[in-house]
């Protein structure tokens, strides 16, 4: 068996730090801007100056 000079415990953390800092970042804020704000938070829709419909 050969003998690292990294001690495993060590770096299983800041693997699982990495990835969850990953998670968090894409949950936060790449969801929310593409949906236009964080679910639950009031909208406040455009005025438009004729109807639209999306045909």
């Amino acid at each position: 068996m050969l003998r690292t000079e990294t001690p495993f415990l060590s770096t299983m953390l800041a693997v699982v730090l990495s990835t969850l800092f990953l998670v968090m970042t894409t949950a936060f804020i790449v969801i929310p801007y593409a949906m236009g704000g964080h679910p639950g938070e009031p909208r406040v829709p455009a005025t438009q100056s004729q109807p639209f419909h999306p045909t």
